[in-house]
């Protein structure tokens, strides 16, 4: 599993039920990457335990790296400090990326045959998003 914008500790990790023991302390490791053990049966999951600092404003992708987990849906974007987002502004050149990327778009389909994922653009996505949450002064309403 990645966690973008962050280093997190690795707490714990196993397979099965996690029993709420950190078993990696004192050291944790510290790190952006960290692979999940593989099931031990069906009834037998692997679990990754992570803690990390929320000293970050933005929406930050925690996913997989394997393409096709991701088009399953291990994928998911975690907000920190919505508030914090809303002071920020989006630079006029990633709005106009986007509007660029919206007209391209709309007339060239690509036929994907995996999740998409590339990093940048879901870079881009989060920081759309971030974006999107913060209040729209007096001109952008006018």
């Amino acid at each position: 599993m990645h966690l973008h914008g962050h280093n997190f500790f690795v707490l714990a990790e196993g397979q099965g039920e996690w029993d709420g023991k950190i078993t990696n302390y004192p050291s944790t490791t510290r790190r952006d990457t960290q692979i999940v053990q593989g099931s031990k049966d069906a009834n037998t999951p692997g679990y990754l335990v992570l803690q990390y600092d929320t000293d970050n404003p933005g929406v930050w992708p925690f996913h997989c790296h394997i393409a096709w987990h991701v088009s399953a849906g291990l994928y998911v974007n975690l907000m920190e400090q919505p508030v914090e987002i809303r002071k920020r502004s989006v630079p006029q050149t990633v709005v106009q990326t986007c509007r660029d990327w919206s007209v391209h778009s709309g007339n060239e389909v690509v036929e994907q045959i995996d999740s998409g994922f590339t990093g940048y653009n879901d870079l881009l996505i989060s920081y759309l998003v971030t974006a999107s949450l913060r209040p729209k002064t007096h001109e952008e309403v006018l």
